[in-house]
């Protein structure tokens, strides 16, 4: 039997870049999980890292999963973010919103219930 395809994405699943608004925001809808939440850790690192914005937002509104790979590399980029002098803002889905409660580590993110925010 073949291996999966490790670079496959998902039915439903993507990420969109918005660089030209003033606060950089990557907008995830579909599952992230262990297959997925690679992609999250490239984006947000990438524009965290870039230096040209003070704040980045994580718009995970249209999240229908989220599992501890996805958790850990939110906290990966909120850390990132910290060194860098730069914020992070998570705005979740009711999914994500779950297991941020479950977990209990909204008091180390910055999370809003506005997508605009």
């Amino acid at each position: 039997m073949p291996a999966a395809d490790q670079n496959a994405t998902p039915p439903g699943f993507g990420i969109t870049l918005d660089t030209d608004a003033t606060e950089p925001r990557v907008v995830v809808t579909g599952e992230l999980d262990l297959l997925t939440s690679p992609q999250l850790q490239e984006a947000l690192a990438g524009l965290i890292a870039d230096n040209s914005a003070q704040r980045v937002v994580a718009d995970l509104t249209g999240v229908t999963f989220f599992d501890s790979s996805a958790l850990n590399v939110v906290l990966r980029a909120q850390r990132q973010a910290g060194e860098q002098d730069v914020e992070l803002e998570v705005v979740p889905s009711p999914a994500v919103s779950r297991v941020i409660e479950l977990t209990g580590v909204a008091e180390h993110l910055s999370v809003s219930e506005d997508p605009q925010a």
